[in-house]
């Protein structure tokens, strides 16, 4: 299994580029940031863009994998982004991967001005052209779009003369819409492993939510026409309680768990960050059998 960590862009850069370092150097497979505004407890205290420190990790990085976990149309227009996500991916020399969602409720939904939240038929639909015009702005040199929520003019996002570069689309989703848009563009699925039920979350990830999502996910790529194994299924398992990195042996036993259900990819917070109590002495032991796994 590839395993990840979780970087907030809680840190001034003086310290966070430490954080990036070590991931890099520790031999995890991708290292992610949060895309909002602000962020549950930390509205109000420190927290920095996601684009810019992507950008900065690229320069302080050799060889780790850099993404968005996740980014949403709450903040986000598909064409500059398209434009930000081709310069960090140049930056990086093709280490990015772009982590997409729904978006969610709370200051991100309205920070720019919304007199109300969208519907969730109105976030449902969103998300949709969003991701859509995403994949076609970066898979060509221009791109045209007419959509409801979302329009294009012959936006030229990438070199028309340059080779070819693929950057994966981490497409996160737990409904079967989203799953579906996941299933005819993602690279990945991205999931927290927390299905909703009678329209409440739950508050940490569940093995049976995880197998009953993949299982999901199994039967639409089929209906789509993809061959399920064709695509990464990655698990964000920032559980607070119980946390993966309470000890080698926990850890060991999550990632074995998750892999039997269907999972290929986990990624866990970074120590040293609220509001993750997470144990460095554990990282480092979990980066010595990263070959293990």
């Amino acid at each position: 299994m590839r395993i990840g960590v979780l970087i907030l862009p809680s840190a001034p850069w003086v310290k966070a580029q430490d954080m990036w370092r070590t991931a890099d150097d520790m031999g995890f497979a991708h290292a992610w940031t949060s895309d909002h505004i602000a962020w549950q407890d930390m509205i109000g205290k420190e927290w920095y863009s996601a684009v810019p420190t992507l950008a900065a990790a690229a320069v302080v990085t050799r060889r780790i994998k850099l993404g968005t976990l996740v980014s949403s149309p709450n903040l986000r227009h598909p064409v500059p982004y398209a434009k930000e996500v081709v310069t960090v991916n140049e930056m990086s020399s093709g280490r990015f991967i772009l982590g997409i969602g729904a978006g969610g409720s709370g200051v991100d939904a309205t920070c720019l001005g919304q007199d109300q939240e969208w519907t969730p038929i109105e976030r449902a639909e969103r998300f949709a052209e969003f991701v859509e015009l995403m994949a076609s702005l970066l898979s060509n040199p221009i791109t045209g779009a007419d959509g409801k929520y979302y329009q294009a003019r012959q936006a030229p996002i990438t070199p028309v003369d340059a080779t070819p570069t693929h950057i994966p689309l981490a497409v996160a989703a737990n409904g079967k819409r989203g799953m579906a848009l996941a299933a005819r563009h993602g690279d990945i699925w991205v999931t927290n492993g927390r299905s909703p039920r009678n329209g409440v979350i739950p508050p940490v990830a569940s093995p049976d939510d995880v197998a009953g999502q993949v299982r999901q996910l199994e039967n639409i790529c089929e209906t789509v026409g993809r061959d399920p194994s064709t695509q990464r299924r990655l698990l964000m398992h920032v559980n607070k309680e119980p946390s993966a990195l309470a000890s080698l042996d926990v850890f060991r036993e999550t990632v074995d768990t998750y892999r039997r259900v269907g999972i290929t990819d986990m990624v866990v917070p970074f120590p040293g960050q609220a509001p993750f109590d997470t144990n460095m002495e554990v990282l480092e032991q979990v980066a010595g059998i990263l070959s293990e796994l």
